[in-house]
């Protein structure tokens, strides 16, 4: 009961730290400087200016620029107006909520409010003994737990935004952390410059952690000799060596970056000019991603938590990774938009084929209230005319049609009347395609 109820504070968490970090990318690109497809860095080009003095010290914006703007403005507005609704609501529910419990407790008797607080009290109890005992779990991971490495030495090549994307994941891999029976020494090493401002700012309580927080390298905190460096193991998706199992006493390292697959190999490189060995995870003999395996930061370090709690690769990925990176969820994706799209299309057709049936059935009635002695020829002649095409090719085709019913007419009523009464069993389509080709040999026969 407590996981599913931390897994469910981990989701809302996340929903709005994506929501936040939303709103922040919105404000700056807003605020954060008037020159397009610059930066995202709020704090570049504005130098600590507010828009408005910004956009007047720099060059005149364009009408893309304008529409741009006026764009961000509308989506920002609209974003605000909607958390001022959502708090709003959330603060009506507690309201609802207290005042419900206290008429409740006003019709209560002295019994059963005495159990009603006793109850209360043990539920405090027990939480309060679930997190002495987490503490505990944690303290010890520092001690004897599996080290896991997330090297934070890539803050040149992340925008601001990029960094709080990160921040925000180093929150959800402690998380995960928290929620096993033996959890990992969580270590972040090159903690310092944008990174630690960043995770100091969105991170209440950072400093409890139980983790180990550093401004080193890991090479220098880690790999000291070479022996030392044996054991250090860097995880990147690029490399060529797959891992069957992890090594307790060896070090893997996770790279802290959010490039959006902007630097492939980069992690590889790096680890390499260290002299540091590297290895990939074993997705793809479990999974199949939708695309190249690249994962968040938080996912590769639950895959690892995990792992050491369950040793069963396919177990963990299934439970760790979302559908949504999974191949069969985009082709399933892909197919329910191509059927929508051919449903629609079909819709379409089937809307043309009965135009076509009531066009043929009016051009037989128009026929039959002409009155002679070829009703059933000309209008199906008409009829043929209309199905047979659009534009100059479906007069010429009704031309033909109707110059052979006529000739058909002269030679004798009769055998066309007869003919008419034979197709009559046939299928629209069918007595549309006979009468054509009725049509164009009958011409001939009338020269002859």
């Amino acid at each position: 009961m407590a996981e599913t109820g931390d897994v469910i504070a981990e989701t809302i968490a996340e929903e709005a730290a994506e929501d936040a970090a939303e709103l922040a990318e919105l404000e700056a690109q807003l605020y954060g400087g008037g020159n397009e497809g610059g930066s995202e860095d709020p704090g570049s080009g504005a130098g600590g200016q507010d828009g408005d003095d910004a956009g007047a010290a720099g060059p005149p914006m364009t009408k893309s620029q304008m529409k741009k703007k006026a764009r961000l403005e509308r989506m920002l507005a609209k974003r605000q107006e909607q958390r001022q609704r959502e708090k709003a609501a959330k603060a009506a529910k507690r309201a609802e909520a207290k005042e419900r419990k206290a008429a409740e407790y006003s019709t209560m008797t002295d019994e059963q409010r005495k159990a009603m607080k006793e109850e209360k009290q043990a539920k405090l109890n027990a939480l309060k003994e679930a997190e002495k005992a987490l503490k505990e779990r944690l303290k010890a991971s520092l001690e004897s737990g599996p080290k896991v490495v997330i090297d934070l030495d890539w803050e040149d090549k992340m925008t601001d935004n990029d960094i709080r994307h990160l921040v925000q994941q180093l929150s959800f891999s402690y998380s995960a952390n928290k929620q096993v029976e033996k959890p990992v020494h969580m270590m972040l090493t090159s903690f310092k410059g944008k990174v630690a401002d960043t995770a100091n700012k969105m991170i209440s309580g950072l400093e409890n952690w139980s983790i180990t927080r550093t401004p080193q390298h890991y090479a220098e905190l880690l790999g000291g000799s070479e022996e030392a460096r044996s054991q250090l193991v860097y995880l990147t998706a690029d490399s060529n060596i797959e891992l069957e199992e992890l090594d307790p006493t060896k070090t893997y390292i996770i790279g802290g970056i959010v490039d959006h697959n902007r630097y492939k190999g980069l992690c590889e490189g790096s680890a390499r000019a260290a002299g540091i060995s590297t290895a990939r995870l074993p997705i793809a003999k479990h999974i199949q991603l939708a695309s190249r395996a690249v994962l968040t930061v938080n996912h590769v370090f639950q895959i690892l938590v995990e792992w050491y709690a369950r040793r069963d690769w396919a177990a963990v990925l299934d439970a760790v990774l979302p559908m949504r990176k999974r191949a069969e969820y985009a082709q399933q994706s892909k197919d329910e938009q191509q059927q929508r799209k051919g449903d629609k299309g079909g819709d379409k057709g089937a809307g043309r084929s009965g135009q076509q049936h009531k066009e043929k059935e009016k051009g037989k009635d128009d026929a039959a209230a002409a009155g002679g002695g070829q009703p059933a020829a000309q209008a199906d002649a008409e009829a043929a005319g209309a199905a047979g095409g659009s534009g100059a090719t479906g007069a010429a085709e009704a031309a033909v049609v109707k110059d052979g019913a006529e000739a058909a007419g002269s030679a004798g009523a009769a055998p066309m009347e007869a003919e008419a009464a034979g197709a009559g069993s046939k299928s629209d389509e069918e007595e549309a395609r006979g009468v054509k080709r009725k049509a164009e040999d009958e011409p001939a026969a009338a020269d002859g």
